[in-house]
């Protein structure tokens, strides 16, 4: 198809409006932002520059930017503020980029990293990045080894640590259940000279809260990550730290070498969402949690394999389930059939899917609609019903939670 007149766009909107709030959003690196937010996104920022090539805002490349520059300033500290950082970087458009900002910018040719590999649901930043090939000769990777519960097995890391001698340790990745041990590994970093980045892209808004350990606190020399999955943001990136030496060469390797332009009518949205984080964050990341909780137990109790189980599930806004003895391929796209949208994963040795609560969170949905998403889950995989005809009562469910909470 081809749009021919503006009433195409509007009615290919609307479409997709009503699909949405017909299904069953699980998938843990969404949200839903507030009206608020949203229309902070449609502001003359869409159509200016706000450029600085250094680590230095004040240093701007472009005129105009008078009030751009306080908009900055002022979303800086409010950054700032959420997550007891001395220094932070907004111009990264997305969490991937703030970590190969952090990446390029703080490692040498031939260095050693060690991070979450994709199989674990680690974001994968650096393994992907090898694909390139300039990157592959230049780095090396390995990849940390996670015990029964799908926590960091710490011991584990730790003598890898000794036996590589990595220059990095990038913690976080789209799988976090349990806080990781950044506090137990900062000893070992501090006596073989590591820096400990964190990719906090999915635990942003648990942070934030202060729901979830903040990483800086407990050690980390820097953390990256976005806005826009446990934080009900705008889409948009972040590299936060305590460090200025280590915040100069990320500023200095993001701009122009990734970014110039960096999405300005992101900012106002951002400083919006961050403003209802702290009004009502600490009630959201709290639910956000309990739901991801009841909804584990419940899906325990229906028969299916809930990783994380001697760990109580999962201390954050997502849980993971392995599928193998109901599937034999990868699942989202039959759950997609029945309305409900979560992530699925085959990389290891057994189909899984993630499950995430901030979206239904924000509509409105306590621990006592878990169950019935649980039995969702039951009757698509286990009983396998014809997926449509349970789309039908996923969407009639679904619409019943079509507002916002925690939100101005």
């Amino acid at each position: 198809m081809m749009f021919k007149t503006t009433r195409d766009i509007d009615n290919l909107l609307k479409k997709h409006d009503s699909y949405r709030e017909g299904c069953l959003n699980l998938i843990a690196s969404e949200n839903f932002a507030s009206q608020k937010v949203r229309n902070y996104l449609t502001g003359d920022l869409g159509n200016r520059y706000g450029c600085y090539a250094t680590h230095n805002p004040a240093e701007r490349e472009y005129s105009g930017n008078k009030y751009i520059h306080e908009i900055e300033m002022a979303t800086q500290a409010l950054v700032k503020d959420i997550f007891k950082a001395d220094y932070v970087d907004l111009r990264p458009i997305g969490g991937h980029m703030a970590g190969m900002s952090v990446v390029l910018g703080l490692l040498e040719p031939g260095d050693q990293v060690i991070e979450v590999s994709l199989s674990d649901w680690g974001h994968g930043l650096v393994g992907p990045m090898c694909q390139v090939r300039q990157f592959d000769e230049t780095i090396n990777v390995a990849y940390m080894a996670f015990d029964e519960n799908r926590g960091v097995d710490v011991e584990k890391l730790k003598a890898q640590a000794r036996e590589l001698k990595p220059k990095m340790i990038i913690f976080g990745g789209s799988g976090t259940l349990f806080p990781e041990p950044v506090k137990a590994l900062r000893p070992l970093a501090d006596e073989l000279d590591i820096l400990i980045a964190y990719d906090a892209s999915h635990v942003t808004g648990l942070i934030a809260a202060g729901v979830f350990p903040n990483p800086l606190s407990e050690g980390a020399d820097i953390m990256f990550g976005s806005t826009h999955k446990s934080f009900p943001g705008p889409q948009g990136g972040f590299v936060a730290s305590n460090n200025h030496d280590l915040m100069v060469k990320v500023g200095n390797t993001l701009s122009p070498s990734l970014v110039t332009s960096h999405h300005l009518n992101r900012l106002p949205a951002l400083a919006a969402s961050i403003l209802e984080m702290k009004e009502y964050g600490e009630d959201y990341a709290k639910q956000v949690v309990k739901n991801a909780k009841a909804l584990a137990v419940a899906l325990a109790e229906m028969g299916f394999n809930v990783q994380g189980k001697g760990m109580g599930y999962t201390e954050s806004h997502l849980l993971l389930m392995e599928l193998g003895d109901y599937v034999d391929t990868a699942p989202g796209k039959l759950l997609e059939e029945a309305g409900i949208l979560c992530s699925d994963d085959f990389s290891g040795s057994s189909p899984e899917v993630r499950i995430g609560t901030p979206e239904v969170t924000r509509k409105g949905m306590k621990e006592e609609q878990m169950p019935v998403i649980a039995q969702f889950f039951k009757r698509a995989l286990i009983d396998k019903e014809e997926p449509e005809a349970l789309a039908k009562e996923v969407e009639s469910f679904s619409r019943q939670y079509i507002g916002i909470e925690y939100s101005f």
